[in-house]
């Protein structure tokens, strides 16, 4: 079913169009959560919270053709609102909360052919970018997001978008490079 249709059907009082986008992006929503916090309790609430909000405040909700970047931005919120107050932190300590993924972006970025040395290499070379590069290749490549939906999510314009990724992957390529070449003088 047609997104805008879907999100229609919710705004009009369908309470099967709620379910619907729940069972859809609960499970992508969850491991974007985890992403932020590992208090799986705390992801799943955010989570069910956010659902009740869409439900109660239905008739508020504005149109929309992509409900994914919707969901991601409010949960993304939510969870900075709930480290918040748990933690007591300040506005700008939940600006700079990071994002820390444990992703299978080896497997989208390199072939499953490669060695294990090769599969590491990107791991740790992974682990040299910023938060912010971390996340958009999570939503670019692991989460199959367009720039467009990225650039809501992380409030970028679209070709900030597009630069962010480019830098992120020139980034990664250069630390693997650099792996790479240390272990081939290391096993010669």
């Amino acid at each position: 079913m047609e997104e805008k249709i879907l999100w229609n059907k919710l705004r009009s009082g369908d309470s099967q169009a709620l379910e619907r986008i729940y069972r859809t992006y609960f499970d992508e929503l969850y491991r974007y959560g985890r992403s932020y916090t590992k208090d799986l309790n705390t992801i799943e609430d955010c989570i069910q919270e956010m659902f009740i909000d869409l439900w109660n405040s239905r008739e508020r909700l504005s149109e929309t053709d992509a409900i994914k970047p919707y969901l991601y931005v409010t949960l993304k919120r939510r969870l900075f609102h709930s480290n918040k107050k748990s933690k007591k932190t300040s506005e700008q300590e939940v600006g700079e909360m990071h994002f820390e993924a444990e992703l299978a972006i080896d497997q989208i970025l390199i072939n499953n052919e490669l060695k294990s040395e090769q599969s590491e290499s990107l791991k740790n070379a992974f682990t040299k970018l910023s938060a912010r590069q971390k996340e958009i290749l999570y939503l670019k490549y692991y989460s199959d997001m367009s720039y467009e939906e990225i650039s809501e999510i992380m409030d970028l314009n679209y070709q900030s978008a597009r630069n962010l990724v480019s830098r992120a992957l020139i980034k990664l390529s250069k630390h693997i490079l650099l792996i790479v070449l240390m272990i081939i003088i290391a096993l010669k």
